[in-house]
């Protein structure tokens, strides 16, 4: 669950595509793994697949930490990261330029109902 959590953070308007690929990633390795594992213990034996196994795990379980520590750099080098910043700002410059309209249009209605005037006519008198 907090890979999806993960996804949905990372990549934020591209979320539905990061997390279909990684759902079809997770599909195929889970369809395809299996296959090599009776391969792997008859060549290696149990104890140095069980061990292989292990330290690919211990890797990969650094690699949090790396992207804790690095993570920064990674993302500014990213083609993908500056891009998403671009959409992110231009989305936060539609939704507040959609919130002064709104705010416009509310003052409108209060001045419209105050002097008792309909709001049409005081869009009119207001260009």
């Amino acid at each position: 669950m907090s890979l999806t959590n993960y996804i949905v953070d990372a990549y934020q308007v591209f979320a539905a595509s990061a997390l279909a690929a990684s759902s079809c990633s997770r599909s195929l390795f889970g369809a395809i793994l299996p296959f090599a594992a009776a391969p792997m213990f008859d060549k290696l034996g149990v104890a140095w697949a069980c061990s292989l196994l292990g330290f690919v795990s211990l890797v990969l379980g650094l690699v949090p930490f790396a992207f804790l520590r690095y993570g920064d750099k990674i993302r500014a080098n990213s083609k993908f990261c500056q891009q998403l910043a671009v959409e992110k700002r231009r989305i936060e410059e539609e939704d507040r330029a959609r919130g002064r309209r709104k705010e416009a249009r509310e003052r409108r209605a209060a001045r419209a109902s105050r002097v008792g005037v309909d709001e049409e006519k005081m869009e009119e008198v207001d260009r």
